[in-house]
């Protein structure tokens, strides 16, 4: 009997539209961000393309503590970078202002005076 193959989700829709939020975003130019990338694939294809000596120096360069353990250094960049690009990106249908409550939200919210 052969194992079925899964593939699994996060439930997320890939095709998310976002709100630029730097210059450079703005322009269209993905290459002058602090990582050089805003793209998790072209990142982590860079970082394995490293050397230790220069995986050291750019966890330097990005203030991230080194470590001995190279695989550890990698999983610390990645999660700086992908902080990094989290606050880069906001979402393009966020609503402005606030929504009206209702009036008994209101009477519960007001129990506290």
């Amino acid at each position: 009997m052969r194992k079925k193959q899964f593939i699994e989700t996060h439930g997320k829709v890939e095709t998310e539209k976002f709100q630029p939020t730097l210059l450079e975003q703005v322009w269209g130019v993905d290459n002058l961000s602090r990582y050089g990338t805003l793209d998790e694939s072209v990142y982590v294809h860079r970082l394995e393309g490293m050397t230790r000596a220069d995986l050291e120096a750019h966890a330097r360069q990005m203030g991230v503590v080194v470590v001995e353990h190279s695989p550890r250094l990698r999983d610390k960049l990645m999660g700086e970078f992908r902080t990094y690009v989290s606050m880069t990106r906001r979402p393009a249908n966020v609503p402005n202002g606030l929504t009206e409550m209702s009036d008994a939200a209101k009477k519960v919210l007001a129990e506290g005076r």
